[in-house]
């Protein structure tokens, strides 16, 4: 380095990474431009910035910056170089008092001390241009200026930085290489190891001496051992919600399937033993295995089912206890070893009536219409894959209903099952209820058993009064269609050739005439499943006495007499549905 002895160049090189002003360590470059290896904190308090050179030294000739080498790196860019020049404060100082010095003999007079400070002034400039490349600094560097010594050892540097990075690059890829072969030969997973080397990195720059392998490998060892514990536990929440999540769906759409409501909520399916075992299980290799094992468990699906319903039926049967005898009769029987009826016959007796606690108290009679029943509030989410479970409870109101309807008609509420009062067809006004008035005559509405019932529940009377129709007020009723013909409800009662597969009313009367039956009598021979249609026919407006004269339409003189009777019949029995108070109980599936 020009006008350095080649102690202080060498010193200046590798006299250690200490800062030359404050000492501080590890300051690896050396700005070559201001001769000096200087920490970013004395760089900022020491470097002077050529445009407030004049406010920072207001008594020296600005001249004098042409006579002090620079850097063009100053203390706030970390490192990068500018446009600029940075002087150093010191060497400001210095060429101050030189200069000083010659300005002083010319000023005495001296012989010779004008030229002796031209010499001085030429013999700066040729060293700071020997030192400082001028045009290389301004950025406006082109092959016409030499390079100067600054420039030159900034190149080396970089050079020899460039050849440090490759040279460390090489050796700590070949350190990893060695580092998983090591460890392979150890008998840790080659699996591991790779995955351990992406997600952490070992800058061992140096040779893998047996020393610094025998430090390093527990650090290694326990490294590996933790992030496979990581592994593991992440893969294991991975792998658990993927088989939560196929799981439900799976059964989501079995259940779907069925005709029965009574379904279990997907949520106990997964509290099962060898589900939850299976969804807690370790992951399998391959993630179509892990698909496969799912799948598996679609033939478990009936079995819970079945049991699910089972253990609903007989929770039911216990809710019945109290309000019903013959459950202490069947107990009975079955602990003297005797056939007693199962839990199946006694929720279908007509006094088997319950209803959906977190909906509104409607009557549910008999478990073909518990099993089908969905609350409103489910319906409401059809998208959902989530199953819901209701909660059941008596209706004791219906209960009472239902007693006082087979007193009246003579049978027995212990025997008597929902299906024989179907078979009977009888027809009841209630009492409790005032008659209703149309077009001036007053009418009551003839309702069958099961509509009563609900009648009854819904009207909240406090007891009971019905009246049975004769045989003669049932031949002048006309009953509406109900279900349509059309509707898909049919099924025939002499076999089981529609359970599960009802038909239109057609296809079924065909059906029973099959059995030799050549006038099939509905609710005999054939009839609808209750289990899907919602609601019972509705009730059938029978006037009491007929409207006045008044009201009926007048007739022309040509009508015939039979006509006329037409009429007058039209306007005795009108027939309508009966109110009801939720909208939504007014439809049935088809």
């Amino acid at each position: 380095m020009p006008g350095m002895s080649e102690v202080k160049w060498a010193n200046l090189l590798f006299g250690g990474s200490q800062c030359c002003v404050c000492g501080t360590k590890g300051i690896m470059r050396v700005d070559f431009g201001i001769r000096r290896r200087a920490c970013t904190s004395c760089l900022k308090k020491n470097l002077v910035y050529k445009a407030n050179f004049p406010s920072k030294f207001p008594h020296f000739d600005p001249t004098i910056m042409d006579l002090i080498p620079f850097t063009n790196i100053g203390g706030w860019v970390h490192g990068h170089a500018s446009g600029s020049k940075f002087f150093w404060s010191d060497d400001v100082l210095k060429m101050a008092e030189q200069l000083g010095m010659h300005q002083k003999d010319v000023h005495m007079f001296k012989s010779g001390a004008k030229k002796a400070l031209e010499n001085f002034k030429q013999l700066r400039e040729k060293y700071v241009d020997s030192v400082v490349d001028v045009g290389f600094l301004q950025v406006v560097l082109v092959d016409l200026t030499p390079l100067k010594h600054a420039v030159v050892c900034n190149a080396w540097v970089d050079e020899d930085r460039k050849h440090h990075i490759s040279t460390a690059t090489e050796l700590r890829s070949q350190n990893r290489e060695l580092i998983k072969a090591r460890l392979v030969h150890l008998d840790h997973d080659v699996k591991y190891v790779d995955r351990m080397f992406g997600h952490r990195e070992y800058g061992i720059d140096k040779e893998l001496t047996d020393a610094r392998w025998k430090r390093l490998l527990p650090r290694i060892e326990r490294n590996l051992s933790e992030l496979k514990d990581e592994w593991h536990l992440a893969d294991q929440r991975n792998t658990s919600f993927r088989r939560k999540t196929h799981l439900p769906k799976t059964y989501g759409d079995y259940v779907r399937q069925l005709r029965s409501a009574i379904v279990p909520p997907s949520e106990d399916f997964l509290k099962l033993c060898d589900v939850a075992d299976f969804i807690n299980s370790p992951p399998t290799v391959e993630l179509e295995s892990d698909i496969k094992a799912c799948r598996a468990f679609a033939d478990k699906f009936s079995e819970f089912c079945a049991g699910y319903i089972h253990q609903t039926k007989l929770a039911l049967t216990q809710l019945l206890g109290p309000f019903i005898d013959v459950l202490q009769d069947t107990l009975t029987l079955q602990n003297q070893g005797t056939n007693a009826p199962d839990e199946t016959s006694l929720l279908q007796l007509a006094t088997s009536i319950f209803q959906c606690t977190p909906s509104h108290p409607f009557p549910l009679i008999t478990w073909d219409k518990v099993q089908h029943h969905k609350c409103p509030s489910h319906r409401s989410c059809p998208w959902s894959m989530a199953t819901f479970a209701c909660t059941f409870s008596i209706s004791q109101s219906g209960i009472t209903a239902a007693r006082s309807l087979l007193s009246l008609v003579g049978l027995d509420a212990k025997t008597t099952t929902a299906t024989t009062m179907d078979q009977l067809q009888c027809l009841f006004f209630c009492f409790g209820c005032p008659p209703k008035s149309e077009n001036g005559g007053p009418y009551r509405m003839a309702m069958d058993w099961r509509r009563s019932i609900i009648h009854y529940v819904e009207q909240s009377h406090a007891e009971p009064r019905w009246k049975l129709l004769s045989a003669a007020q049932l031949e002048v009723i006309s009953r509406p269609e109900y279900p349509r013909a059309n509707d898909l409800v049919w099924c025939c009662n002499k076999c089981d050739r529609h359970h599960g597969n009802p038909v239109s009313k057609a296809i079924v009367i065909d059906h029973v005439r099959w059995h030799g039956i050549t006038a099939p009598n509905q609710g005999v021979d054939f009839s609808y499943d209750q289990a899907l249609v919602e609601l019972p026919p509705p009730g059938t407006k029978f006037f009491i006495t007929p409207p006045p004269p008044s009201a009926a339409p007048k007739a022309d003189k040509r009508l015939s007499l039979s006509t006329l009777q037409r009429h007058t019949t039209n306007f005795r029995i009108g027939r309508c549905q009966e109110s009801h108070q939720s909208q939504a109980h007014n439809r049935y599936p088809t």
